[in-house]
């Protein structure tokens, strides 16, 4: 029969756990991790961000070459081989004397209508839209990288919860084996607890399964590959604001502000209407001018000129272009109402989802994992009398791991809701 001494080792084991490691074999080292360590090692070192810099630079160059004038032109002419002088018993190839025709010109284009301030303007909208939508990848970014973090954290969490009854449950089958064989309890017993160990294996896979993908996600936001993260997490019902505090309205008004993908959409309506201004602008003619010498070429000599030349828009007045521009100037326009509308309602799901996770978690009584601990002991103590069964046994030991498993990802989830919060809202507002 079980002693007393050998119920209360069971569950000593049950409650204080063991010191054990999820898929740590397949990596290579193990760092301990706060998230202002890792919010700055993401920042320095994200593929992502990186390259999405040097696309914010080369969007930037462009401005400078758009304010740049159109280089002028310069041609020279020269007469290969002067029949006249060949006559005469002068120079026949390459004359250049004053009997030779040379001749020079130089040409310069004007833009006109605005057109060279249009097309800074529009170069100055596409540098902004890039650099808006690098914040907009670094606020997404963001939010995968504290999402991941939490997420390792709890689940490690959890997969300590399996880790002890698995390993205690599986120390209960040997003795149990040990008695069936003395013929003190009977072989469906046994069984019970084998059937029990391999679903609660099975489960532990699952969760085992969502940590190797949750670490090797965050490995490629921070650059690294083969890291065992492990989180250092500090209490986190103290690090958030109340839900009460928070403000829906303000919240929606400060997501208006810095919600960079509501800011690029704003941005496409601004350039498509500089873009259809600068089509208009292309359907008036440029102007060039010029300048040039003729030695032998005109009805005198050294011929001295200066000239205009201007398209006639007869036939194209950049009539396509217009309509197209304009257009797309119509549908920014409604792209920019749906978008706000997004933004809205992206805030009001968070906020509410929040509210009822929070409302859920302080519904949760703190005392209720200690007390599960205690009642462990009261439960060997009864078995031990034989005043429960094995199978109340066994559901008590259910019990506590579905709890224990519900508690971390509660907590979760009200984490997870307070960053959700932040990143519909487009900054840290829930932080103290």
């Amino acid at each position: 029969m079980f002693t007393r001494k050998f119920i209360l080792l069971f569950f000593s084991s049950l409650v204080l756990g063991f010191n054990l490691s999820y898929g740590q074999g397949v990596f290579k080292d193990t760092f301990k991790i706060t998230l202002q360590q890792a919010d700055s090692i993401f920042l320095a070192r994200n593929l992502l961000l990186l390259s999405e810099k040097f696309n914010v630079d080369a969007s930037k160059a462009l401005i400078i070459q758009s304010r740049l004038w159109d280089n002028p032109t310069f041609s020279v002419n020269q007469n290969v081989y002067n029949t006249e002088a060949s006559k005469n018993g002068g120079l026949k190839w390459f004359d250049f004397s004053n009997k030779g025709e040379t001749s020079a010109q130089i040409q310069q284009l004007f833009l006109i209508a605005g057109k060279r301030n249009k097309r800074i303007k529009l170069a100055e909208f596409a540098a902004q839209r890039e650099e808006q939508n690098y914040f907009d990848m670094l606020r997404t970014l963001k939010y995968s990288l504290r999402s991941g973090f939490y997420n390792i954290y709890y689940l490690n969490l959890i997969l300590k919860v399996y880790e002890k009854e698995s390993a205690s449950l599986s120390k209960l089958i040997d003795v149990f084996e040990n008695q069936l064989e003395k013929g003190y309890i009977s072989k469906k017993e046994v069984l019970r607890l084998k059937s029990n160990l391999f679903s609660l294996e099975n489960e532990k896979l699952g969760f085992s399964t969502q940590l190797n993908s949750a670490l090797g996600d965050f490995n490629v936001l921070m650059h690294t590959s083969g890291t065992y993260y492990v989180p250092v997490v500090e209490d986190a019902k103290s690090n958030y604001k109340s839900p009460d505090s928070l403000k829906l309205q303000t919240m929606i008004d400060t997501a208006f502000e810095h919600r960079y993908d509501l800011k690029m959409a704003k941005t496409d309506v601004s350039n498509n209407e500089i873009n259809l201004a600068y089509q208009k602008a292309l359907a008036i003619p440029d102007i060039t001018l010029s300048a040039g010498w003729d030695r032998n070429g005109s009805f005198v000599h050294d011929y001295n000129y200066v000239g205009l030349q201007i398209d006639l828009p007869f036939f194209n007045r950049n009539q396509g272009n217009i309509k197209s521009a304009n257009f797309a100037l119509e549908s920014s326009k409604y792209k920019l109402q749906s978008s706000e509308d997004q933004v809205t309602a992206d805030v009001i799901k968070s906020y509410a989802t929040l509210i009822e996770t929070d409302r859920m978690y302080n519904r949760f009584d703190r005392k209720f994992v200690s007390e599960l601990d205690v009642l462990i002991e009261e439960m060997a103590k009864n078995y031990e009398k034989k005043n429960i069964s094995l199978v109340e046994f066994l559901d008590y030991y259910d019990a506590y791991k579905n709890n224990a498993v519900q508690i971390n990802l509660l907590q979760f989830n009200r984490v997870n809701a307070y960053e959700n919060l932040n990143f519909s809202v487009g900054k840290n507002i829930t932080n103290k």
